[in-house]
């Protein structure tokens, strides 16, 4: 049987919580207490014990609203933008999206339940992305999704670092990669072959580290 629907009451109360989670999470890191983020909610922890029984669960439910986001973010870009640009629009767009909150997430999506929505509702988006590209002629043949995966887990440890001091500065970062993924008959083959896109996608509990 599907659960009913929350009150609009609780439906504010949960993204208040989820809300105060994220920014906790950045500002104090993952050991931050359930208590500090009732308050910073402004609920009581009766309220939040009723949406989120454990901090377990909060993070799951950040999680996923990121997985949503995202895959809704490649399903707009794609239709929307030319197949030439719809890939760099697509990095851009989904590390404009919550730049404070890029190491704590990324290196998460990837573990358990969340990875494997990641596989199956994102990948194949910005799969066709990457192919639709590759045929316009503005990035390489030989590049890859595991090259992505690398490339944007990448650049969020790169805005972990430089977004308190220079914001914005991680685009230029990215334009540096992006020019050595256009084809560029000086460079025609890549001397060493991509990982395995699936050991990398299973890395993020490993390497808590590189986001």
């Amino acid at each position: 049987m599907p659960s009913r629907p929350l009150r609009r009451d609780a439906e504010l109360n949960r993204a208040r919580i989820l809300t105060a989670a994220r920014e906790l999470f950045v500002e104090r890191g993952i050991d931050v207490g359930v208590e500090e983020i009732a308050r910073r909610a402004g609920v009581g922890m009766g309220t939040l014990y009723r949406r989120f029984p454990n901090k377990d669960a909060l993070i799951e439910a950040i999680l996923w609203t990121t997985v949503d986001d995202i895959r809704e973010l490649a399903v707009e870009v794609a239709a929307t933008e030319p197949p030439a640009s719809a890939l760099h629009c697509f990095l851009v767009r989904v590390l404009l999206a919550d730049p404070c909150h890029g190491v704590f997430l990324s290196r998460r999506l990837w573990i358990g339940r969340t990875a494997e929505r990641m596989v199956t509702e994102v990948v194949p988006q910005v799969a066709a992305m990457l192919a639709a590209a590759q045929r316009a002629g503005t990035v390489r043949t030989d590049v890859v999704l595991a090259d992505l995966l690398v490339l944007m887990r990448s650049l969020r440890l790169v805005m972990d670092i430089t977004e308190r001091v220079a914001p914005g500065s991680w685009r230029r970062s990215l334009d540096i990669i992006l020019a050595g993924f256009r084809p560029d008959s000086r460079n025609a083959e890549l001397p060493v072959p991509p990982p395995a896109f699936a050991m990398l996608a299973g890395a993020g509990e490993a390497s808590p580290s590189i986001g």
